[in-house]
């Protein structure tokens, strides 16, 4: 049995990224693909975008969300991600760069 607390008993969220030698949150990344704007998140808006969702505190919302959204599709975030802003104006940005 390990003698090193777990970060649930230190009531630290679990970060949903897999891992921590993982830089990016994995939660983040299937909302960014979800919303359709993945590949549009890049440098260090994206590192922000990740750090945001490494310290939610709305994960099993988020991974609900998600899994319902996978199968019905989305266009907007959930109000509780803390990205739901970036997100919101880099599919704006993409719509007003298409016409």
């Amino acid at each position: 049995m390990s003698t090193e607390p777990s970060s649930k008993a230190e009531g630290k969220a679990e970060c949903g990224c897999g891992g921590h030698e993982r830089p990016e949150a994995e939660l983040m990344q299937r909302m960014a693909k979800t919303l359709d704007t993945d590949h549009l998140l890049a440098g260090i808006e994206r590192k922000l975008a990740s750090d945001r969702c490494h310290a939610c505190t709305d994960l099993d919302a988020c991974k609900v969300w998600l899994d319902i959204t996978s199968i019905r599709g989305a266009v907007k975030a959930p109000k509780f991600c803390r990205n739901a802003d970036l997100f919101d104006d880099l599919a704006n940005d993409a719509a007003a760069s298409s016409f």
